[in-house]
């Protein structure tokens, strides 16, 4: 088969000429809240079944959008979504500077035969090492989020990795429509492991009143995750850069993955995200990205009375699927099925 979220032309730039291709956001100074948040190289289209919006929160504070996201696009071979969500005063350089080498990093380790935890691990190890190293990036008291899903066409597998709480989703096809499968799960202070082992380095687990934090008693940093890459002085009291992995073989019903920050998960969950995604065709997954994120937004300031919202961040990548066309006597669609070069041809436009 051929890859997922396969390049070609589209409406919305040029042609990727090469079978390899890396997009994913810039650095972004505006302060604007719900701005979509740049992303580069200039002129290149996502393809057709990539879709992706990267929205600025309304936060107290005038910080830039924390989030970042990229993409790498393969024929054939490996190709990979990732999202990151900066915290700290520079959470957005940090967020920045591992997203594109986290892709590559994993991408390869994807490849690596048989113990890939083993290898993910170091990848995160290293961008941990490489993110605390840099002065510029302040990250005594700043970090980031990373979720990351290599799609592993030749064996049909994701490769899914992450630390702290953007969430990651498979979604199936079912009669009722897509349904949701959860393929991460937040690292959260309060839960019993992460608990015991922020205890044991000397760190306390406390509630705001809002959420669970991980704290150093001798001062510093307070954080509502407990495992990050960055965070330099968290991770002195028992938070971790050790991500969850996990090896999910594909079935032919595995249609897309949807990764997002806890922008979208704190207001929609995955089973209402699937139900909203219902009604776009895989190639409308631009359309649909940007819907969710208009959701979210709105969920948002309806429960702060226009106050609040986080940065939002949303990334649904169709799966290039080997298996045979769907009868069409099964599905509500009169449409023709889509090209298979854009997406997979057993995937019909629901109504």
């Amino acid at each position: 088969g051929m890859s997922v979220w396969s390049p070609r032309a589209g409406a919305r730039g040029k042609l990727a000429t090469t079978g390899d291709l890396t997009i994913g956001s810039e650095l972004d100074p505006c302060l604007m809240p719900n701005t979509e948040k740049r992303s580069g190289p200039l002129g290149v289209a996502a393809p057709d079944s990539l879709g992706v919006a990267c929205r600025k929160g309304r936060k107290p504070k005038s910080v830039p959008n924390q989030d970042a996201w990229c993409a790498r696009i393969s024929e054939g071979d490996m190709s990979a979504l990732g999202v990151f969500d900066g915290h700290g005063e520079a959470g957005h350089l940090v967020s920045h500077a591992v997203k594109s080498g986290m892709l590559d990093d994993l991408t390869c380790a994807a490849r690596s035969g048989d113990d890939v935890t083993a290898v993910v691990e170091d990848c995160y190890r290293r961008a941990h090492r490489k993110v605390c190293g840099s002065w510029r990036l302040k990250a005594w008291d700043s970090g980031t989020t990373a979720t990351v899903v290599v799609h592993d066409v030749p064996q049909q597998r994701l490769v899914v990795s992450h630390v702290g709480d953007s969430g990651a989703v498979l979604l199936r096809r079912s009669p009722q429509g897509l349904v949701a499968e959860s393929l991460t799960c937040d690292h959260r202070p309060e839960l019993e492991g992460e608990r015991a082992r922020i205890e044991a380095a000397g760190g306390r687990v406390f509630f705001d009143g809002r959420c669970h934090r991980a704290v150093d008693p001798r001062g510093g940093v307070a954080l509502n995750m407990s495992r990050s890459l960055g965070d330099a002085a968290a991770h002195v009291a028992g938070v971790s850069a050790q991500p969850a992995v996990a090896v999910r073989e594909l079935r032919p019903d595995d249609v897309a993955v949807l990764i997002a920050s806890d922008g979208l998960w704190d207001v929609i969950s995955p089973e209402a995200a699937a139900q909203l995604l219902n009604r776009f065709p895989p190639d409308e997954a631009a359309k649909a990205a940007a819907m969710l994120a208009d959701e979210a937004m709105a969920r948002w300031l309806r429960r702060t009375n226009g106050k609040a919202a986080d940065d939002i961040t949303v990334v649904l990548g169709w799966l290039q699927s080997s298996a045979a066309p769907l009868d069409r006597e099964d599905t509500c669609s009169t449409e023709a099925p889509l090209s298979p070069l854009t997406t997979s041809a057993s995937v019909s436009p629901r109504a």
